[in-house]
């Protein structure tokens, strides 16, 4: 085994909430590849993901994670594209051991010190169920990132990613940053507790999630959720956190008032009401049995939001970014999907009769069970997309889908 490196400091990884985000750097000498008689640095990553009761406003909110973008900021080096290997969909593990979920955790710098995962900080964590994680790469050599998105159906990332390789370093002067963010799109809020009255509608509920989900990301997971450095022969440098307003939350509670009180259940009427903008502020969010009916969602980004149930009749929602969105039992009777991208999104049991999706791209969607009576599929892009057992589908129009790639299922 090699000798641990001289000169090599490891300074503290931040996990701000370590029961939705624990995360470990580990930098493993071993000997180079090239040139055996030199040492490397193999950069190994752990990632622990699950959710977390936050108290706010007299109450407490649940959240978890529905995806991420870990970026490196790296000094006198590189991981070039090529050699990065977290690449793809991996299965998160369930937990079924002690981690070191604590605030502040070493960042491991030896193989010998590689899955010390013990001591007096160490929780007992709940087993989870198996999840995957599509990971995908993007960014140039000296600042790669990776971004982290939850499988389709399931609401949040759960479970362990456990010492994966990032990539590998040449044994010399070189300092790493390491940052996980968070969008307001990646939140997804999953239970609240003495917040508001059990009676608001859905429309209410909806809107009062974003402003909560909004204030976490802009007052509470800034500049990230969790970070690491580490440095060999160079100085480290500290990061910089954001300072909490103290005038935040009571403007938070402001609004939150404003929408319980509010003599109007239009959606668009309370989403002026909370400075929301239906066409950008609501990707990933929950719009569970809403009613939506004519709302102008044309050119929306609403990737991944969750409409299972809701009320969407007559909606327009041309040309917007509807990716891996859930429309489980949602009604579409009548909607305007021209040139929407439904990509990976889940309709099943949905009505989508009168709807019109000439041009929109439903690659991979399940359309198993979905009312189909009337529906206009012209110039839609129907490759690999699930159909199976549709009301309103006659022998003309499954033909004219399979031979543009569409997939019939035994349902």
């Amino acid at each position: 085994m090699p000798a641990i490196l001289p000169d090599m400091r490891s300074l503290e990884s931040h996990n701000k909430y370590p029961d939705c985000l624990w995360m470990q750097l580990e930098a493993i000498p071993v000997p180079s590849s090239v040139a055996p008689q030199t040492q490397q640095l193999d950069i190994h990553l752990s990632l622990n993901f699950n959710e977390h009761w936050e108290p706010l406003l007299g109450g407490r909110v649940k959240f978890g994670l529905q995806g991420g973008t870990l970026k490196l900021y790296l000094e006198n080096c590189e991981i070039p594209v090529a050699s990065r290997q977290l690449v793809g969909s991996f299965q998160l593990l369930p937990i079924e051991e002690s981690l070191p979920i604590q605030n502040s955790a070493k960042v491991l710098v030896s193989e010998s010190q590689r899955g010390v995962q013990g001591g007096e900080n160490t929780e007992k964590i709940k087993e989870t169920e198996s999840i995957f994680c599509h990971v995908s790469t993007i960014s140039d050599d000296t600042t790669p990132a990776w971004i982290f998105a939850v499988e389709q159906g399931k609401s949040v990332l759960k479970g362990l990613l456990k010492s994966v390789k990032l990539g590998e370093l040449a044994a010399k002067e070189f300092r790493i940053a390491a940052a996980f963010e968070v969008s307001k799109e990646d939140i997804n809020l999953t239970d609240a507790e003495g917040l508001w009255p059990h009676e608001i509608t859905p429309n209410q509920h909806s809107v009062l999630e974003r402003i909560l989900t909004i204030y976490l990301q802009t007052h509470k997971l800034q500049p990230a959720l969790s970070w690491a450095l580490l440095s060999y022969n160079l100085p480290p440098v500290e990061p910089r956190e954001v300072e909490i307003v103290p005038e935040a939350e009571a403007h938070l509670q402001e609004m939150v008032d404003r929408i319980i009180s509010a003599e109007t259940d239009n959606f668009v009427e309370l989403a002026k009401i909370a400075n929301l903008n239906p066409a950008l502020d609501f990707a990933g969010s929950t719009l569970r049995g809403t009613t939506l009916s004519a709302v102008d969602f044309s050119s929306a980004n609403l990737d991944r939001v969750n409409f299972r149930g809701a009320t969407l009749n007559d909606a327009d929602f041309s040309d917007a970014n509807l990716q891996n969105a859930k429309f489980g039992g949602a009604d579409l009777s009548g909607a305007f999907l021209g040139n929407a991208d439904l990509s990976g999104a889940d309709l099943h049991k949905a009505s989508l009769a009168l709807a019109n999706l000439s041009g929109a791209n439903l690659n991979g969607a399940n359309l198993l069970e979905v009312n189909l009576t009337n529906t206009n599929f012209s110039g839609a892009n129907v490759e690999s997309a699930r159909f199976g057992n549709n009301s309103g589908m006659d022998e003309e129009m499954q033909v004219n889908l399979q031979q543009r790639g569409a997939i019939f299922e035994e349902v």
